[in-house]
C-alpha cells in the first residue's frame, strides 16, 4: 500500500486518471468487437507537473559509531552481541592490560626519580655550604692578616731590642777602650781591624776597633785591662749577631706573612666563584629538572589513558551493529576512519549502488567496506530509530538535487512499502563510481517504520521540480517535431488533427500546456504510443 502526504499524494493521481480513461475506452471497443477499435482520448485538464530524479542507495542509520581500542592487546571480554541495544557510559568489552599496567608502572618509577632530584636541587644546601664556605674564608683572611700583623709587630720589637743591645754593648767597648789607653797599653804593631761601624761614637769606636785589632800585640799593659777589653768586644760581636740575626727574622717573617695572607685572599675569591656558579646555576637547573618532571607526569598521564582505554565503553546509545573480533583474540589499534555522508555523522555504506563503485574509488573516498561496516571498527555502534538513505546521483541528475526537496523511497526488500523523506545535503564533491562522476546525498526518511533495516537497498525518486493546478496533456499524447509540439484532436470528419501548442514544464508524466489548448479540450492519443496491455508510453 502506498502511503503519500499533502501535495505529493496527486504526484501520478491526476497521470494515472488519463491512462486509465484510456484503458477504458481501449478494452470497451475490444469487448464489441469492432474490426476498427475506438481512438484512445483523453482531456486537457488541470493538474500537477512533476520531475523526479532517481537512484539507488542505502539505509543507514543517521549515527554511526566505529568503536575500537587504543592499543593492540588480547580482547579478554565482549559483553555485548551484535543486535543489542546498549546505553552511553556501558562496558562493551575489555583488554588484557598486564602490558600496559606495566608500562604505567614504569613510567611512575621514573617520575617519582626525577622528582626527588627536583626535591634534592630545591632543598639542597650546596648555595648555603658555599656562602659558609666564603664566611669562612673570609675569617681566615682576616685572621692570617692579623698572625702577619703580630708576627712582624714581634720581629719588629726584636729587632729594635738588639739594636739597642748592640748600642750598649758598642758602648761598653768603647769605654773599655778608653780605659786601655788610659792605663797606658800600648799596641805593638799598627791598627787593625774595623768593626761594623753602627755605634753613635764614630771616634771612639775606631779607635777602640784599631785597638782590639792589635790586642794581642800589646806590652806592658795589666791583665785586667786586657780582659775587660777583651769581654766588651766579644759582648759587642754577640750584639751584633743578634742584630742582624732579629733583621733577618724580620724580613723572613714578613714574606712568609705575605704568601700565607695571599694564599687566604686565594681561598676567599675560589669560595666567592663557588658561590657565584652555584647561585647562577640553582634556577636553571631546578627549571631543567621541574621540564623533566612534568614531563613525566605526561608519560603516566598517557600511560595511564592507554590503561583506562583497555574497556570500551558505549560513547552514545545505540544498537550493536557489527563486532570484530572474539576472546582470545588479539585486536589491532583502531586506526580507521569513516567517510561520512553529507550533512550528518552517519558513514556512507559500501552497499547498494556504492558498491559498484571501482575499487580505486572506494579508496579514494574512504568508503567502508561492504562486508565489513566501520572498515576496521572493532565493534560499529548505530542508532536506529531514524534512517537515512546515501544516494550517489550522476552529475547531471546531481545538479538538479538540492537540500529540502521532497523524496518517494520504496525498498528492494520491501516492495509493498513506500516512505517519504527529504533531500538533506548534498556532497560538493564528486566521486568516481564505474567511471561516473556521481554526487553522494543524503535523504532522510521522515516517516518511521519497523521494517527498513540498516544496509538495506532503497529507491529514492527525488521532486526537483513541480506545478500545480496548470493545464497539463498526458505525455504519450505530445508529438513533437523538432521544437514544436502538437497533440492530436477530433477532426469535423472524427479524424485525428495535428493542433499546435506552446508547453511548459515536461514531468514524468504530463506536460504542462502554456498556450493553443483549452481545458476540457479532448485530445486523441496515438495508437503507435499504445502497449498491448493499455499502458502510457
Amino acid at each position: 500500500m502506498t502511503h503519500t502526504t499533502g501535495r505529493d499524494s496527486v504526484w501520478g493521481a491526476r497521470a494515472a486518471a488519463a491512462v486509465f480513461l484510456v484503458l477504458v475506452v481501449t478494452v470497451g471497443t475490444a469487448a464489441c468487437g469492432e474490426s476498427a477499435p475506438a481512438q484512445p482520448s483523453s482531456r486537457v485538464e488541470r493538474g500537477m507537473v512533476s520531475t523526479k530524479v532517481s537512484a539507488s542507495g542505502a539505509l543507514a542509520a543517521v549515527t554511526t559509531q566505529a568503536l575500537g581500542f587504543a592499543k593492540a592487546a588480547q580482547l579478554t571480554e565482549v559483553d555485548v552481541k551484535v543486535g543489542d541495544t546498549v546505553r552511553a557510559g556501558q562496558v562493551l568489552a575489555r583488554e588484557d592490560p598486564f602490558s600496559l599496567q606495566q608500562l604505567l608502572n614504569q613510567q611512575q618509577a621514573q617520575l617519582n626519580n626525577q622528582q626527588a632530584i627536583l626535591d634534592r636541587i630545591t632543598r639542597g644546601t650546596t648555595v648555603g655550604g658555599d656562602h659558609n664556605t666564603l664566611d669562612q674564608a673570609k675569617k681566615i683572611l682576616d685572621a692570617t692578616k692579623d698572625n702577619g700583623d703580630a708576627i712582624h709587630d714581634r720581629d719588629q720589637n726584636a729587632v729594635f731590642r738588639a739594636r739597642q743591645a748592640r748600642d750598649f754593648a758598642q758602648r761598653q767597648f768603647d769605654q773599655a777602650v778608653r780605659t786601655y789607653r788610659a792605663d797606658g797599653c800600648t799596641p805593638s804593631i799598627s791598627d787593625t781591624g774595623a768593626t761594623d761601624g753602627d755605634s753613635s761614637d764614630s771616634s771612639d769606636s775606631a779607635e777602640s776597633s784599631g785597638l782590639f785589632g792589635a790586642l794581642t800585640g800589646t806590652t806592658s799593659c795589666p791583665d785586667s785591662v786586657k780582659t775587660n777589653l777583651t769581654t766588651a768586644k766579644s759582648s759587642l760581636l754577640t750584639a751584633e749577631t743578634s742584630y742582624d740575626t732579629a733583621k733577618h727574622t724580620l724580613d723572613v717573617d714578613d714574606s712568609q706573612a705575605r704568601i700565607s695572607e695571599e694564599n687566604a685572599r686565594q681561598s676567599v675569591v675560589s669560595a666567592q666563584n663557588a658561590l657565584d656558579s652555584d647561585s647562577s646555576d640553582r634556577g636553571p637547573n631546578i627549571a631543567a629538572q621541574a621540564a623533566l618532571v612534568a614531563n613525566g607526569r605526561a608519560l603516566v598521564a598517557n600511560a595511564q589513558r592507554d590503561l583506562d582505554n583497555t574497556v570500551l565503553y558505549a560513547p552514545v546509545a545505540g544498537t550493536v551493529s557489527a563486532i570484530t573480533g572474539a576472546v582470545g583474540e588479539y585486536v589491532s589499534a583502531g586506526g580507521g576512519t569513516s567517510a561520512l555522508a553529507p550533512g550528518t555523522d552517519a558513514a556512507i555504506p559500501g552497499v547498494g549502488a556504492a558498491a559498484t563503485s571501482d575499487q580505486s574509488s572506494a579508496s579514494s573516498t574512504g568508503a567502508p567496506s561492504a562486508t565489513r561496516p566501520g572498515g576496521s571498527a572493532f565493534i560499529v555502534l548505530n542508532n536506529i530509530s531514524t534512517f537515512q538513505v546515501v544516494v550517489p546521483f550522476e552529475e547531471s541528475d546531481a545538479a538538479k538535487v538540492a537540500p529540502n526537496q521532497k523524496v518517494q523511497l520504496t525498498f528492494d526488500a520491501l516492495p509493498d512499502l513506500t516512505r517519504d523523506g527529504t533531500v538533506l545535503s548534498v556532497a560538493p564533491g564528486g566521486v568516481d563510481i564505474s567511471g561516473v562522476t556521481n554526487y553522494y546525498a543524503t535523504i532522510l526518511l521522515t516517516d518511521t517504520d519497523p521494517r527498513p533495516r540498516s544496509g538495506q537497498t532503497a529507491e529514492a525518486g527525488v521532486l526537483v521540480a513541480d506545478l500545480e493546478n496548470v493545464l497539463v496533456v498526458p505525455n504519450s499524447a505530445v508529438i513533437r517535431q523538432g521544437d514544436r509540439s502538437f497533440v492530436n484532436t477530433s477532426g469535423p470528419d472524427g479524424k485525428p488533427v495535428q493542433t499546435p501548442f506552446q508547453p511548459g514544464l515536461v514531468g514524468d508524466d504530463n506536460t504542462q500546456v502554456l498556450s493553443g489548448l483549452t481545458e476540457g479540450q479532448q485530445i486523441q492519443i496515438p495508437r503507435a504510443q499504445v502497449s498491448p496491455s493499455g499502458g502510457g508510453r
